[in-house]
């Protein structure tokens, strides 16, 4: 082969071109692969069959839900703008039950949470809670090309209120389902519960979680309040709430430096092997000119 032609060799591009196609389909091959992953582990401890809880009926309880619906007002017309008054409400296991049966806001809750108990550290909490399942393809009348089968986490869970600036959230701190184990990597995703996340803008309940200041337990009751002067705690962080997804981020990122770090390796050395082509042919050339 000519020493110019050398000096030209794709050797280097394809190798760059090869390892950046085979980057791409295990990339691919990867993100195709994890929810199944994820499915499988979720099918450990999830049954395949709901089992709802009861719902408080509102037929013979108009009593109790209009008292609940007049403290419920009486409090958010104290978390107004301009009434500097101290507020707050006390809500017993008895009144979050009836709550979920009655109030739009959290009707999601209906047949999928009851509150057991409140003691002074936890919200005792009954739950058949819907997740999605392996992935398929969506069957006739099904909407969109791909789908998944419920699943349905049956057990208790423990939490407790917490406040951002703007939101009331649901704090997880221990899942217990019966004769299962559930997972550490599954708690990540499960440790927030964002009940009134849709609720951020809406023009009643927006306001009022954002006038708020404490959320606590005291015997035996759930306590919100506005207290003048004081300002709630920001402990929920989109980083925290994302913490568990960031692996999957933090995978690619790693496969997507190793790429990159192999194709510099390969252009740097197309390039030393080039010039040291070039050398050669030009000592040649020299050499034959004498």
């Amino acid at each position: 082969m000519p020493p110019q032609a050398s000096a030209r060799s794709p050797f280097a591009g394809c190798l760059i071109l090869i390892a950046a196609l085979v980057l791409l389909v295990f990339l691919i091959g990867f993100t195709a692969w994890m929810p199944f992953r994820q499915a499988a582990e979720i099918e450990k401890f999830t049954a395949d069959q709901p089992a709802p809880l009861a719902v408080d009926p509102i037929e013979g309880n108009e009593t109790k839900v209009n008292d609940l619906v007049e403290r419920l007002e009486f409090f958010r017309t104290g978390l107004k703008d301009g009434n500097e008054a101290p507020t707050r409400i006390e809500l017993d296991a008895a009144d979050l039950n009836l709550a979920i049966a009655a109030f739009a806001p959290v009707e999601q809750l209906r047949g999928s949470f009851r509150v057991r108990e409140i003691t002074d550290e936890a919200l005792i909490i009954d739950i058949c809670y819907k997740l999605n399942g392996r992935p398929r393809l969506a069957r006739e009348g099904e909407e969109g090309p791909i789908t998944s089968d419920p699943r349905f986490l049956i057990g208790t869970l423990q939490g407790r209120p917490e406040l951002s600036r703007r939101e009331l959230v649901l704090k997880v701190d221990s899942l217990e389902v019966p004769g299962k184990t559930v997972p550490e990597g599954f708690m990540e995703h499960f440790s927030t519960l964002r009940i009134f996340e849709a609720y951020l803008k809406d023009p009643v309940l927006g306001p009022a979680m954002a006038a708020m200041t404490r959320a606590e337990l005291k015997d035996g009751k759930l306590v919100l309040a506005r207290n003048p002067g004081e300002s709630p705690p920001d402990v929920v962080s989109d980083s925290d709430f994302r913490k568990g997804g960031g692996r999957l981020v933090t995978f690619l990122g790693i496969g997507a430096c190793i790429f990159l770090a192999f194709a510099a390796t390969m252009v740097f050395l197309g390039i030393r092997k080039q010039r040291q082509n070039e050398r050669n042919h030009q000592t040649s050339t020299d050499g034959n000119d004498a």
